[in-house]
């Protein structure tokens, strides 16, 4: 009875958490797709569209580690932070549309994986990011991350006058 009832918790936690993942992976892409080439790297105070774009996905990548400290930031569009001094001719002219969306598809593969083959335990278990008591709450600390980000770029694009992402 309890392997039952444990493996129907797993199923709900792994099903329910990839669904809403989809779902904000699938208003990602149609928050890029919507934004006009020439307004891509557009932005304010130090907020630009194809950043917060890549943001997103950059920080899927860091959450899926066990670990925090093996993540180099900013090394998947060619660049360190470290070494930046200005955004604007440093970094944006490496995000592209196509690096963003790529570089999705592989976060959105490997945490599908990692989600369909965790375990109970696994989910439930603490990893080298102290600050959450669960794995399971890191989980759910990235989506809401990523729902704040896609919220920023749905609101730019309405604030530009473009198609915005379409709530899923």
């Amino acid at each position: 009875m309890t392997e039952r009832f444990t493996m129907s918790i797993k199923n709900t936690f792994a099903k329910g958490l990839l669904r809403q993942y989809q779902s904000s992976w699938k208003m990602l892409r149609n928050a890029i797709e919507n934004v006009p080439d020439e307004k891509w790297h557009d932005g304010s105070e130090d907020w630009y569209f194809s950043l917060s774009a890549y943001h997103i996905v950059e920080t899927m990548e860091f959450y899926m580690n066990d670990d925090p400290d093996v993540m180099n930031w900013g090394s998947r569009a060619g660049f360190d932070w470290d070494n930046v001094k200005d955004k604007q001719k440093d970094v944006l002219p490496k995000i592209s549309k196509k690096l963003v969306m790529t570089y999705l598809d592989e976060m959105e593969k490997r945490f599908t994986q990692t989600i369909n083959s965790m375990t109970t335990e696994k989910i439930e278990s603490k990893d080298g990011f102290h600050w959450f008591d669960s794995i399971f709450e890191k989980l759910l600390y990235l989506l809401r991350h990523n729902m704040h980000h896609n919220g920023e770029l749905s609101r730019t694009l309405r604030d530009w006058g473009c198609k915005r992402s379409k709530w899923v």
